[in-house]
């Protein structure tokens, strides 16, 4: 069975320490969005930003996105973005990374697997982490904004606006870890499946940089998300793949395969979960 706790990389930017905590209670709000906003609440006073994946990221296709949670003035914000950063954080071991404090002067950070360094802005990063292995998201100051491995960017500028005041330039993160599937022939026959279902997805093939685990290459996945499915958000599936992963029955078997014990109704129920977190946050 697949472990019932989340994983959550704390990091206080303003004190330079992190800590890794393992939470059972988070297993219920399923991922992305879900466990994000739960970790908002929890550590609200602390005006944290929120990366998140779902139980799906690095092992199926169109799950290719990472959430990113944070409170902007009062308005609770849920973005997503592509390319591999999830990937990376599944195999670095992470379910959620909550950044929070401020840096006294701006700052790099460089995370692989369960170590984390804190390090100058101008470091070269190039040099960080593993190659194959890493992401790397950073700060282009002539553009003014966040690319995730020189080519995919944030929506709107709701990231920059809270990454800058935190002092947080660039995150590096690596992930070299390996997790075993529970079945693997059904893991391959499901995995197939749903690699040949590019005709339910709302976007053309093309040529661009491809998210990770999607064949697609498209152009509508250089700037994410923001918003949208409870449940494709969770997992955290791209919004285009929407009609795919809105059906619980596909879910459901993707969650078994991998060991995760989800039943129908918690499937169904854990969005009325978030939408009392939400309220209690209003």
């Amino acid at each position: 069975m697949a472990s019932l706790a989340k994983n959550v990389l704390y990091v206080d930017l303003g004190r330079k320490t992190f800590d890794v905590k393992s939470d059972t209670d988070l297993h219920k709000y399923v991922g992305g969005v879900g466990v994000g906003i739960k970790l908002l609440a929890d550590n609200f006073d602390r005006d944290p930003v929120i990366f998140s994946i779902g139980p799906l990221n690095g092992y199926f296709p169109y799950c290719s996105k990472t959430s990113i949670v944070a409170n902007d003035n009062g308005v609770i914000e849920d973005i997503y973005i592509g390319g591999s950063l999830s990937s990376r954080l599944k195999f670095a071991g992470f379910d959620s990374i909550v950044v929070y404090g401020r840096a006294s002067s701006p700052l790099t950070l460089d995370i692989t697997d369960e170590e984390v360094a804190f390090k100058e802005v101008d470091a070269k990063l190039g040099s960080l982490g593993l190659p194959g292995k890493r992401s790397v998201l950073s700060y282009d100051q002539e553009e003014r904004t966040y690319f995730l491995d020189k080519y995919f960017s944030p929506p709107e500028k709701i990231l920059e606006k809270k990454l800058l005041d935190k002092n947080l330039y660039n995150l590096v993160i690596t992930g070299t870890k390996t997790f075993p599937v529970k079945r693997a022939d059904k893991y391959g026959e499901i995995y197939k499946k749903l690699l040949g279902q590019t005709g339910l997805l709302t976007v053309e093939k093309d040529r661009h940089p491809s998210c990770v685990g999607c064949p697609m290459g498209c152009n509508r996945s250089k700037t994410g998300e923001i918003g949208g499915n409870v449940l494709t958000h969770s997992l955290v599936a791209c919004t285009y793949a929407e009609k795919i992963f809105s059906d619980i029955g596909v879910v459901f078997s993707c969650l078994n395969v991998l060991g995760y014990d989800y039943t129908h109704e918690d499937i169904e129920n854990f969005p009325e979960l978030i939408k009392k977190v939400l309220e209690g946050l209003g």
